[in-house]
């Protein structure tokens, strides 16, 4: 790899002097979802504050804490909250969690499907993500995969190739058809970047969600309340973060 200008490590030392230690995290969890569903993923594994700043972009404020420390099985896992910038915050994220250490990362989010048999609530998990967005290109040509170990793990979730997108205004009924053609099934903002960070980075990553829009003839919108669905995939995050390959 030819020499890079930003890194990590290299913003790390000011970012982290003696009084802001570093985290010491096992697992890490990156919620892509508003705080209505961050919140389920913190009450459910049993998440506080960390209280300090630790990545870029996100700011700590004792009204609205955004990273989180829980313990799950034994292992200490960071939890960070209302990541809905798609994917320069995904690749962002999960490169600096593992300069921090982090070796297995669990994406949470939601999808818009195309596909009229997986209907708004399905509970998916990403297969494969071809490079569809501008960030994923910078890692390489894709497609980009989980880890075939996190993977196995994820029990009573639909398989999924996932396309993702950086101008979710700028969805047509055109690009839909070319993300049929590449095999995807639904669409998310983060999929993609997040597998393709991972890979470049030796981490092991899973991106876990549900159904929360439809994009067939219409725009079957996510005004609804997904609690239910959203607690199901929470269920399934934690489940795996108890199981987690030695």
């Amino acid at each position: 790899m030819s020499q890079r200008f930003i890194t990590p490590a290299k913003l790390f030392g000011p970012r982290f002097p003696d009084s802001n230690p570093r985290p010491q995290w096992d697992a890490a969890v990156i919620c892509f979802r508003d705080p209505t569903g961050s919140r389920l993923v913190v009450e459910e594994l049993g998440g506080a504050p960390w209280g300090r700043k630790v990545f870029w972009g996100i700011d700590e404020t004792p009204a609205l804490p955004r990273v989180f420390e829980a313990t799950v099985a034994g292992r200490k896992v960071g939890i960070v909250t209302h990541c809905i910038w798609g994917g320069p915050q995904a690749s962002i994220l999960v490169e600096e969690l593992a300069e921090l250490g982090v070796r297995d990362i669990l994406g949470f989010g939601a999808a818009g499907s195309f596909d009229p048999t997986l209907p708004q609530g399905t509970q998916l998990v990403a297969c494969v993500a071809p490079a569809t967005d501008g960030t994923s290109r910078q890692y390489g040509s894709g497609p980009f995969l989980p880890d075939p170990s996190l993977l196995a793990l994820a029990d009573g979730a639909e398989p999924v190739a996932v396309a993702t997108v950086d101008a979710v205004y700028r969805e047509t009924p055109d690009l839909v058809a070319a993300w049929r053609a590449l095999g995807t099934q639904v669409v998310n903002m983060e999929s993609a970047p997040f597998y393709a960070a991972a890979s470049a980075c030796g981490v092991r990553a899973l991106w876990l969600g549900q159904v929360s829009d439809m994009l067939l003839d219409t725009w079957h919108d996510w005004h609804f309340d997904r609690q239910e669905m959203t607690r199901a995939t929470v269920a399934r995050c934690h489940s795996i973060l108890e199981r987690l390959p030695a």
